[in-house]
């Protein structure tokens, strides 16, 4: 089951949020005062979102970011997913049911298309199954020698 945490729940869950997020997000360690800052103000402003999946059970099975991006120049929103974290694997159906919630919700706010960024080939081969299509590569060339 998904449930969406509403901006006034966020403080409950921040601790939560913050360690789901440094593992999808990848966060540097020197950039996490500012990152967090910019995300727990985007949650409590609801200019982010938080999904919670939770077993039979109630227990946390994974977390989920997104945001509504808004296109400058046509207007047309796109749901992007910032963050997901999962502490226990999930099956097929698990992933077409969690994406069919995330669809309906990115219906729901009239987006045009839903859209996320990974390194990861275990995500890229998830996506591919729920439909995604590969639509840019991004190249990075870090000048202080990080990744």
């Amino acid at each position: 089951m998904i449930i969406r945490v509403l901006p006034v729940q966020i403080p409950k869950l921040w601790e939560v949020i913050k360690f789901a997020c440094v593992q999808a997000d990848e966060v540097n360690k020197e950039n996490m005062p500012s990152y967090f800052n910019e995300l727990l103000h985007s949650l409590l402003s609801d200019k982010a979102q938080c999904f919670l999946r939770l077993g039979d059970d109630r227990t946390l099975l994974a977390v989920l970011i997104t945001r509504i991006l808004v296109d400058k120049i046509t207007g047309g929103k796109s749901l992007f997913i910032q963050a997901l974290y999962s502490w226990k694997s999930a099956d097929d159906r698990e992933w077409q049911d969690d994406f069919n919630f995330v669809k309906e919700f990115a219906e729901h706010e009239n987006c045009k298309r839903i859209s996320f960024e990974s390194r990861n080939n275990k995500v890229w081969k998830i996506a591919e199954f729920l439909g995604f299509k590969e639509n840019l590569r991004k190249f990075t060339l870090n000048m202080d020698g990080e990744r």
